[in-house]
């Protein structure tokens, strides 16, 4: 989900529109120094040629497209998909110096008049949601019936599992995940027994970015890894939206 986005002038620094769509939140105080700081960043390494600039905020990233006189900022989730998202901001900005070109040239600074833009961009950004695709995450399934329980669980007490609940169960593995895959998947050589272990990490809590993180094996290798269950039968996607 795109959480914040901003719409910033590009001689003043002054926020033109601002959209919240998620839980994101930014300090008002520091927003205005802050952006103004990306405006100038973007100045220079994009020439405001329209690319797209990425900065990785740790919890999420925010992504920049500069073109037309015209800086947009959007704080996006970390699976949003970073060419749908430029797109969408490319296209806010066309739109908005089609309907406020003329006017930015004489302007005075009474942002309010780019008031009847917000629903134009609420309807471009489908209000945050234009770049989200479903988190994949696999699981094994000698833990899928325990995990479809413990989800159905949640449902009955009105709750989902969603991205964040995802990162908060990562390190609170339930009991039912200590089971293992039959030993013959090693001694048969489908696995070696490293990639044994690896394969037990696929709880349904754990994306393939976050197995290579806790277990310090290269992303692609664990991408293998997975394909490799898949292909015997031992494992299955499930999607997190």
């Amino acid at each position: 989900m795109l959480h914040n986005v901003y719409l910033i002038h590009q001689y003043t620094g002054i926020c033109l529109i601002h959209r919240k769509y998620g839980s994101i939140e930014f300090n008002q105080d520091l927003v205005s120094g802050f952006l103004t700081a990306l405006k100038d960043f973007s100045v220079e390494f994009s020439k405001g040629s329209g690319e797209l600039k990425v900065i990785d905020m740790a919890i999420f990233y925010l992504m920049l497209v500069f073109k037309e006189g015209v800086l947009i900022t959007a704080a996006a989730d970390k699976n949003d998909d970073a060419k749908v998202c430029h797109k969408a901001l490319s296209t806010v900005i066309d739109e908005f110096v089609k309907e406020y070109g003329d006017k930015l040239k004489n302007w005075s600074g009474d942002v309010r008049i780019f008031k009847p833009f917000e629903s134009k961009i609420d309807e471009i950004l489908e209000k945050g949601k234009i770049s989200e695709f479903p988190l994949r995450i696999p699981i094994l399934k000698i833990y899928k019936k325990d995990f479809l329980k413990s989800r159905s669980r949640l449902m009955k007490k009105g709750l989902v599992i969603n991205e964040e609940e995802l990162r908060q169960n990562v390190d609170t593995r339930p009991e039912w995940t200590k089971k293992k895959l039959p030993w013959q998947v090693i001694t048969q050589g489908f696995l070696d027994e490293k990639e044994y272990e690896i394969a037990h990490y696929a709880d349904g809590f754990h994306t393939i970015a976050d197995i290579a993180e806790e277990t310090g094996v290269p992303e692609a290798k664990v991408q293998k890894i997975m394909d490799s269950l898949d292909n015997l039968g031992l494992l299955k996607f499930i999607e997190i939206k």
